[in-house]
């Protein structure tokens, strides 16, 4: 199965954060919606900080990682906010 993989830019840190992988963009950016729309979590505490990016993709079968050659953004914290 090919997984995507995703992580999200501090930009305060001026740093990503540790990758995560999903099946879909869909469902990666359904759980960054939810983290944000979270109170308690510091994405939405710092909302104007955080933007979630594409950066490649994981075959779980052969056990290989492409990088994207440019990340895909897909929004910042604000945006999954309205």
């Amino acid at each position: 199965m090919r997984l995507k993989v995703f992580s999200v830019y501090d930009s305060k840190a001026e740093a990503y954060l540790q990758p995560f992988f999903s099946a879909t963009v869909g469902m990666a950016m359904r759980s960054f919606g939810d983290a944000v729309k979270d109170e308690g979590h510091q994405f939405h505490k710092h909302a104007a900080d955080y933007t979630l990016f594409q950066i490649g993709e994981f075959e779980d079968d052969t056990g290989r990682m492409k990088a994207l050659e440019a990340h895909v953004n897909l929004g910042s914290a604000i945006e999954y906010l309205s």
